[in-house]
C-alpha cells in the first residue's frame, strides 16, 4: 500500500531498510531516458551474461590490477632513488660488521704472531733476506712471550683469590680502625660499625641504581659500541663489496693507482700466460712504482716468464685494462720499450678529465725570437704538463690524420715558429686553398693556393727548384772545402747561399694523387721522386721538407716519401694500419691515434721520431699541441716582418746583399781598432755591429774570441777585462797577406 498501513487500517507495519546501490548519474542532466527498450523475460534471459563470462570478465580484471601492482612495485624497486635508499642502507648496516672485524683483527694481531705471519710472507715474497731473518726472529720471541702468558694463567686464579682476600680483609680492617676513631671522637660506640654499614649501603645504592636503569645502561652501552663500531668501518673498511660503493667513492677508489690496484687490473686482462705465471707462484716486479707524472700516473712493470709486454697492446686488451683502472681507452697507453727486455711493460695513466684540458697558449706567440741553430721550438704539452720541444734543423716531417682534427693548424705552427728566425726562408704549398695559410704572403719566398692541377704543377715544380737548390749547395760546399754540417755563422751570413730552407706542402695527398707524370707512384713520377731526393740528402745543406695528408694510404702518400720523415706526427685516424702508415714501427709498440676521440680530440698529437723530449727507451710522446687561430697568426707574422727589418733582411736572402763585397771580419776588426793600441773585446764587437749589422749582428763574445783565435790573434786580459790587441791584428793582416789572400777570404767565410 502506498500509506504503509495494513488492510485493516491498523497501525502502520514496521517497513524494512533500503539500501541505495551505488550507480552512475544519467548522462543527461535532466535525469531523463534519453533512449530505452521493452524487451520481454525471454529475451532478457537470453541477453543476460552467463556466469562464465562473468567469472571470465572478473578473471580479466584481477589480471589489469596484478599487471598494474607488478608495474608499480618493479618501477619503486628499480627507481634511482630507492636504490640510493637500499644502498645506503646496506652500507650503514655493513659498517658495524667491518668495524667488529677490524677490532677483532687488531686484537689478534696484538694478542698473537698473526701481524709477523704477515710481514714474513711479504719479506718473503719480495726476497728480502734480511727482513726476512728480522721478522723471523722477532715472531719467534713473540711466541715465546705468549707461551709465557699462557703459563701464568695456570698460576693466576690461585693468585687472584688470594689477592682478593687479602684486598678484603685490609678493606674491613680499614674500616674497622675509622669506625673505632670515629666512636672514640663523638664518645658513641655505635659508630665503631658506621664506615662498614656505610660501604654495605653504598653498595646497595649501586645494584638499585643498576636494577632500575639497567635498560638504559645496557641500552646506552650497545649504542655507543655499535656508534664506534660503524664510525670503525665507515673510516677504514676495505672489503666493502662495490656495488654499494657511492658515485664519489667509486670515483675516490679509481683515483690513486696503486700496485694493488694494477695488479688486480692485469690479472683479469684475460692474458693466459699472465693467469698461469700468477697460478704458479710467480709475483709481477714493479721496476718503478708506481708514480704522479703531471696529469697521470707512470709506472713500469716486469712481467713473469712466459709473458710479453706486447701481449697487452692489442686493442681489445687495452679497452679492458682501461676498464679495469676506471678509465677510457684512450686514457691508458702501455708501451713495449724498444731499449728494455720484451718482459718488461711501459704503462702511463692519464688522471680522469686530464685528456680534455686544453694545452696553454703558445709561448712565442706576442714575443720573442726564434733561432733554428741555438733553440728549440715548442710545439705543446704533455698529458703530463711537461712542455714538448721539438729541434727542427736537420729533420723532415710527416703529419697525418683525418679531415678536422688540427692537422693544419699544427704544421703552420712550426711554420709560425720558423718565421720568427731572420734567416729562415719558408716555401709554402696549401693544396686545399681555404686561406689557412694566406697570412704567409709577407713572409714565404713562395707560397701557393689551391687544389687545381696549376697549383699541383706549381707544387711539383718547387720541390724540383729545392732539389736543383740542394745541388747548387753541395757543389758550393765542395768548392769552399767546407766538410760536415753547415755551421750556424756560416748559414746566417747574408749572401752565403748557405740559410736554411723549409718547405712544407699541406693536403699533399693531392700532390701525389695528380695524374703521371706529376703524380702516381710510377718510377718516373715528378712529385715523390723530387721529394725522395730531399728527403735522402737536402737536410745536411739545411733544406727541410714537411708533409701533411688527412688521406694517408699507399696511394696518396708513397713508401718512398714515408720513409725519409725522422719526425711522424698523428693526430686521429680511423684504424691501426693508418696509424702505422703514419707513426711505422711506433704503431706496434703502443702508439694509439686510432682510439682518440674524434672531435673532442682535436689537436692531440702522438709523436715518434728524432722529438728531443720523448723519454728516454720509450717509442712515442702523446702531446696537446699549442694553438694559434688563424687571425692570431697574422699578428705573428707582422712580428716576424718586424724582426726582419730590424736585421736588415729581405725575402730572398741570396739578393739582399747584391753587389755588395764579401766582409772581410779581420779587416773590420783593424778598422774598428784604428789607432788604438787595445780595445776591450765588448767594445770590439759593438762597433763591428755599427759597421755591418747584417754581417755582424749575430755575432756574440765567443764568436769574435774563436775567429781570432784561428789568426793566432786571441783577446787577452789586462786591468780584470778582457782586450784585443792592435799588433796582433796588425800581424795577423800581414801574415794573412803574405800567404794569400784566398785564403784569408776562406777564412772569413768559414767565421
Amino acid at each position: 500500500m502506498t500509506d504503509g498501513t495494513t488492510p485493516g487500517g491498523d497501525r502502520p507495519e514496521e517497513l524494512a531498510n533500503v539500501h541505495y546501490l551505488p550507480h552512475r548519474p544519467p548522462a543527461d542532466p535532466a535525469g531523463q531516458v534519453l533512449d530505452a527498450e521493452l524487451i520481454s523475460e525471454e529475451e532478457y534471459q537470453q541477453r543476460r551474461p552467463s556466469q562464465k563470462a562473468l567469472a571470465l570478465q572478473r578473471i580479466e580484471a584481477y589480471r589489469r590490477d596484478v599487471t598494474v601492482v607488478v608495474h608499480v612495485v618493479r618501477t619503486v624497486a628499480t627507481h634511482q632513488r630507492t636504490l640510493r635508499v637500499v644502498k645506503a642502507l646496506a652500507r650503514n648496516v655493513s659498517y658495524p660488521v667491518a668495524g667488529a672485524g677490524m677490532v677483532l683483527r687488531h686484537w689478534r694481531d696484538t694478542h698473537g704472531s698473526a701481524r709477523y705471519e704477515r710481514l714474513l710472507n711479504d719479506a718473503e715474497q719480495s726476497r728480502d733476506q734480511e727482513a726476512l731473518r728480522e721478522w723471523e726472529a722477532r715472531a719467534v720471541a713473540e711466541k715465546q712471550r705468549r707461551h709465557q702468558r699462557m703459563m701464568d694463567w695456570i698460576d693466576s686464579p690461585a693468585r687472584v683469590v688470594k689477592a682478593l682476600a687479602t684486598a678484603a680483609f685490609s678493606v674491613a680492617a680499614l674500616l674497622l680502625a675509622l669506625g673505632v676513631i670515629l666512636a672514640i671522637s663523638r664518645e658513641d660506640i655505635s659508630q665503631v660499625t658506621g664506615p662498614i654499614t656505610a660501604v654495605i649501603d653504598a653498595v646497595a645504592f649501586v645494584v638499585w641504581v643498576a636494577t632500575a636503569y639497567g635498560i638504559v645502561l645496557v641500552t646506552g652501552a650497545t649504542t655507543g659500541v655499535l656508534v664506534y663500531l660503524w664510525h670503525k668501518g665507515r673510516r677504514h673498511s676495505t672489503w666493502e663489496p662495490e656495488w654499494l660503493h657511492t658515485p664519489e667513492q667509486r670515483a675516490e677508489s679509481f683515483a690513486v693507482i696503486d700496485e694493488s690496484m694494477l695488479t688486480r687490473a692485469l690479472t683479469h686482462c684475460k692474458v693466459t700466460s699472465l693467469t698461469k705465471a700468477l697460478k704458479e707462484g710467480q709475483q709481477l716486479e714493479f721496476v718503478v712504482l708506481p708514480r704522479q707524472q703531471g696529469g697521470g700516473t707512470y709506472v713500469q712493470v716486469r712481467l713473469p716468464f712466459g709473458c710479453a709486454a706486447s701481449d697487452f697492446l692489442d686493442p681489445k686488451r687495452v679497452e679492458l685494462l682501461a676498464g679495469n683502472l676506471g678509465r677510457h681507452k684512450h686514457e691508458v697507453y702501455p708501451q713495449r720499450q724498444p731499449k728494455a727486455d720484451a718482459r718488461v711493460l711501459d704503462l702511463w695513466v692519464a688522471d680522469a678529465g686530464t685528456m680534455d684540458k686544453p694545452a696553454p697558449p703558445w709561448p712565442l706567440q706576442f714575443n720573442g725570437e726564434f733561432d733554428v741553430f741555438r733553440d728549440r721550438l715548442p710545439i705543446g704539452v704533455t698529458m703530463r704538463g711537461e712542455q714538448i720541444e721539438q729541434g727542427m734543423l736537420n729533420r723532415h716531417g710527416l703529419i697525418g690524420a683525418v679531415s678536422k682534427q688540427g692537422k693544419t693548424a699544427f704544421m703552420r705552427l712550426k711554420a709560425l715558429g720558423l718565421a720568427l728566425d731572420p734567416t729562415v726562408e719558408l716555401r709554402i704549398a696549401d693544396l686545399k686553398g681555404d686561406g689557412d695559410w694566406s697570412m704567409f704572403e709577407p713572409r714565404a719566398h713562395t707560397l701557393i693556393e689551391g687544389s687545381a692541377v696549376e697549383q699541383t704543377e706549381a707544387t711539383c715544380v718547387m720541390l724540383e727548384d729545392l732539389v736543383e737548390e740542394m745541388q747548387r749547395r753541395y757543389e758550393a760546399k765542395r768548392a769552399a772545402g767546407i766538410r760536415g754540417n753547415i755551421t750556424r755563422e756560416l748559414s746566417r751570413q747574408p749572401g752565403s747561399g748557405f740559410h736554411p730552407i723549409y718547405a712544407f706542402v699541406d693536403e699533399v695527398q693531392v700532390l701525389y694523387a695528380e695524374q703521371h707524370p706529376i703524380g702516381g707512384t710510377k718510377a718516373d713520377a715528378r712529385a715523390w721522386r723530387a721529394a725522395k731526393r730531399l728527403h735522402d740528402q737536402a737536410r745536411a745543406v739545411n733544406i727541410h721538407l714537411y708533409q701533411a695528408t688527412q688521406r694517408p694510404d699507399d696511394r696518396t702518400l708513397p713508401v718512398a716519401v714515408r720513409e725519409g720523415a725522422h719526425v711522424r706526427a698523428s693526430l686521429y685516424v680511423p684504424n691501426h694500419p693508418t696509424a702505422k702508415l703514419v707513426l711505422a714501427d711506433a704503431a706496434d709498440m703502443g702508439a694509439r691515434p686510432q682510439d682518440l676521440r674524434p672531435g673532442r680530440d682535436a689537436g692531440t698529437v702522438v709523436l715518434t721520431g728524432e722529438v728531443d723530449d720523448i723519454p728516454d727507451g720509450m717509442a712515442f710522446v702523446i702531446s696537446k699541441s699549442h694553438y694559434v687561430s688563424t687571425q692570431d697568426a697574422y699578428g705573428v707574422i707582422d712580428r716576424a716582418m718586424q724582426i726582419l727589418e730590424q736585421h736588415g733582411r729581405t725575402i730572398g736572402h741570396d739578393d739582399a746583399d747584391d753587389g755588395e763585397p764579401q766582409r772581410d771580419p779581420l779587416t773590420d776588426i783593424a778598422t774598428v781598432i784604428g789607432d788604438l793600441p787595445k780595445m776591450r773585446t765588448q767594445e770590439v764587437l759593438q762597433r763591428l755591429t755599427e759597421l755591418h749589422r747584417i754581417t755582424y749582428g749575430g755575432w756574440e763574445l765567443g764568436d769574435l774570441k774563436q775567429y781570432l783565435t784561428e789568426y793566432h790573434a786571441a783577446p787577452y786580459k789586462t786591468d780584470g777585462k778582457m782586450h784585443v790587441s792592435a799588433d796582433l791584428v796588425h800581424t795577423a793582416l800581414a801574415e794573412r797577406d803574405r800567404s794569400g789572400g784566398a785564403d784569408g777570404e776562406q777564412a772569413g767565410v768559414d767565421a
